[in-house]
């Protein structure tokens, strides 16, 4: 399994392609190392790249369909499972992915048998394999995906600079998000605080009490019935005083004083008379004094009525008893420090941000110096392989433009293209043709074969409008990016076909009277015929096998060089 900087890179095993354009059936065991797929023109080498964008997501023509056929099916297997299919894999060592295109209805992917969105093909294994293809959207293109291979192509102390960046940037985002969300929510606070404070003042100004506060209610009935009670107390007092039962208790204990003798049951006897007659004296006097005591106050029976009606008006707010006002009163006095807090915080958080801001401005200067001398030096690097690449007078450029702070910096950052000269600077997808394009890309491969984590690389016509010594650059260079990982190249030229590690034909034959289209996989003992026959059309030729083997010593010399 190719490894680069320890990490085992994830490859495709195989690729199994049935009725899709004009191929019938192709099953292409694929290996390490640079991978050509050579065929005559129209004979559906490129379907092998259109098969592997549909693994990768790409939106499914029931036209792709081969005539006749109900339905168009790729398969492929990788391995080990790439770490995005970790929730697919079910702990497989290898990853098979699948597409079905129905000549009506539509398309259906799976991930290791299962059904799954098409969009999940390329979330599973879109970091894992890119294509370049001369009409289609490059990965390269693509903003993120630049300023991420700028990133690590400026190395480890840019990296720990970037860190530093994006932590900072978090806490500061973070703090602006509070800063913002006490700001959305000042108005309501302050209305909050507002009631709060009034209720708290309202409760506070009662003066609750809940052992004198408790006994309203008794107290009240006593005054509101207070002559009622004294006419009756005195009532009673003369029931039970000397001229009603006290006279004849009095007489009863006489009675029984008189006489004199040592008999228990007796003396039990004249104790419980002498006993009624102390108590009948003693209610006597009670009822009296609690009579002569009660007097009908009007001002504090008003008092009363006004205090009970408050603590009514209290209970219908806050609660059914005094003890639940006074636990209400705490809560509302623990959230009116939590607001109050918040405003403190507020403030706290306006110095926090200014500070936070002004050491992420120094650290993005730094990121945006480190992208800028890595911009440079990439440019450098990728210019001296497109004069290889027959593109001399091409300038590549990096452009870091400073923009607002995001998460991955304050920088825009964008690959552009001088394709001729005296052209201005363009954006990679529209500075060059579809052939310059895989050459640019191709160069800027090489350039970041350390720095770019996708393990299979596929190049649909890199060879475009080349010819000659340019060809052995090109094959020379796709041999250098395959150190590590799997390149696959469609190619129709002998020079960069002499580079590959594996060698696959794609043949158009006829069978039962139809055209199809299959595929071979050329041994080494047959590669000569097959790079003459890509010179001259005829694969006997001696001129063409001799042409042939120096091509194949070439490619050698090169790759051992």
């Amino acid at each position: 399994m190719p490894q680069v900087g320890g990490t085992v890179r994830r490859m495709i095993d195989e690729l199994l392609i049935r009725d899709l354009g004009v191929i019938e059936e192709a099953s292409l065991r694929l290996s390490p190392g640079l991978t050509v797929i050579t065929g005559e023109t129209g004979a559906g080498k490129t379907m092998v790249v259109t098969a592997l964008e549909l693994l990768l997501g790409a939106r499914a023509d029931a036209g792709l369909v081969r005539s006749g056929a109900e339905k168009a099916y790729i398969e492929a297997r990788l391995a080990p499972a790439p770490a995005a299919a970790e929730d697919w894999a079910d702990g497989e060592d290898e990853l098979i992915v699948s597409r079905e295109i129905p000549a009506d209805g539509r398309s259906r992917a799976r991930i290791n048998g299962r059904l799954a969105p098409v969009s999940a093909l390329r979330d599973v294994i879109g970091e894992a394999v890119e294509v370049h293809a001369q009409h289609e959207h490059v990965r390269l293109e693509r903003p993120a995906v630049q300023r991420s291979l700028l990133d690590r192509f400026a190395g480890d102390a840019h990296a720990r600079n970037l860190e530093r960046y994006r932590d900072l940037h978090g806490r500061w985002r973070a703090a602006v998000s509070r800063r913002e969300r006490l700001d959305d929510d000042a108005r309501e606070r302050a209305r909050e605080l507002d009631r709060l404070e009034f209720e708290l003042a309202e409760i506070s100004a009662a003066g609750l009490d809940p052992e004198a506060d408790g006994t309203i209610a008794s107290r009240l009935e006593l005054l509101e019935h207070a002559e009622e009670l004294a006419g009756s107390a005195r009532r009673a007092e003369l029931a039970v005083g000397s001229e009603g039962a006290g006279e004849p208790l009095g007489a009863a204990v006489s009675a029984l004083r008189a006489v004199r003798v040592d008999d228990e049951a007796y003396r039990s006897l004249r104790d419980r008379a002498e006993g009624l007659a102390a108590e009948s004296a003693e209610l006597a006097a009670d009822l009296r004094r609690f009579a002569d005591e009660l007097e009908l106050d009007e001002e504090v029976l008003e008092e009363l009525r006004d205090r009970r009606q408050l603590i009514a008006g209290l209970q219908r707010k806050y609660g059914e008893s005094i003890e639940t006002i006074l636990d209400y009163a705490a809560s509302a006095a623990d959230r009116v420090a939590a607001l109050r807090s918040e405003q403190d915080e507020a403030t706290g958080l306006d110095e926090q941000i200014r500070s936070l801001r002004a050491e992420l401005d120094e650290v993005a200067t730094t990121v945006r110096r480190g992208r800028q001398v890595a911009g440079e030096a990439l440019a450098r690097a990728v210019d001296g392989h497109l004069g290889d690449l027959a593109m001399p007078h091409a300038r590549f450029g990096v452009v870091v433009e400073p923009t607002d702070p995001g998460p991955t910096g304050a920088d825009t950052v964008r690959f552009e293209l001088v394709a001729n000269p005296g052209d201005p600077p363009r954006p990679l997808a529209t500075a060059a043709s579809g052939g310059e394009r895989s050459r640019v890309a191709l160069a800027l491969e090489v350039a970041l074969a350390d720095v770019d984590e996708a393990s299979v690389i596929v190049f649909d016509e890199v060879d475009a409008g080349i010819g000659g010594a340019t060809a052995l650059a090109v094959g020379a260079k796709l041999a250098r990016l395959a150190h590590g990982r799997q390149v696959l190249c469609v190619t129709h030229l002998a020079q960069l076909a002499a580079f590959a590690d594996v060698h696959h034909v794609v043949e158009k034959g006829v069978r039962g009277g139809r055209a199809v289209t299959t595929s071979r996989t050329v041994e080494e003992d047959g590669r000569a015929a097959e790079l003459a026959r890509m010179l001259s059309g005829d694969p006997g030729r001696d001129a063409g096998l001799r042409h042939a083997e120096e091509l194949l010593a070439e490619a050698r010399g090169r790759r051992a060089g």
